[in-house]
């Protein structure tokens, strides 16, 4: 299993306990997150000797649907947390745009799923909150199958 997939699916699995149980992420889980995601970001350069420029392109393109998930999160007054978009930055920049796009979408359709269920199985509740991580977490899973390299 390639670096980056193991660390984001063991950190999103970390961090998913906590979202379905308190609906929020510590603050000190994010940041191990992201100085794991820095760790294997300094050891591609300095130990694989990849290139600088290609790391900076792929963690450059791969802030844009975290960023663009924060803006939503500040748009919807926090419906959307600013945790999520903060992993999203963190799994963008440590897989790049496109899969981490692969693994965005094939989170928001397990969303999309089970908040129709929801509607379904138990009517219409406005407050109902529904974790993200674990859907990221499948995704990530499922996109380690579909989507790497």
């Amino acid at each position: 299993m390639e670096l980056e997939w193991a660390a984001n699916i063991i950190m999103l699995a970390f961090c998913s306990v906590q979202d379905i149980r308190e609906k929020e992420i510590s603050l000190w889980k994010l940041q191990i997150y992201g100085f794991l995601i820095l760790g294997i970001f300094l050891s591609r350069f300095f130990i694989q000797k990849n290139s600088l420029f290609s790391l900076l392109e792929k963690g450059i393109f791969g802030l844009i649907p975290g960023l663009l998930f924060l803006f939503l999160a500040k748009a919807s007054k926090e419906a959307v947390g600013y945790g999520d978009g903060i992993i999203l930055l963190f799994i963008g920049i440590s897989i790049g745009f496109w899969q981490c796009l692969g693994v965005l979408f094939t989170a928001l359709l397990g969303i999309f799923l089970a908040a129709a269920m929801i509607l379904i199985l138990a009517g219409r509740k406005k407050n109902v909150r529904i974790p993200f991580l674990p859907f990221l977490l499948t995704g990530m899973a499922g996109g380690y199958f579909w989507l790497r390299n």
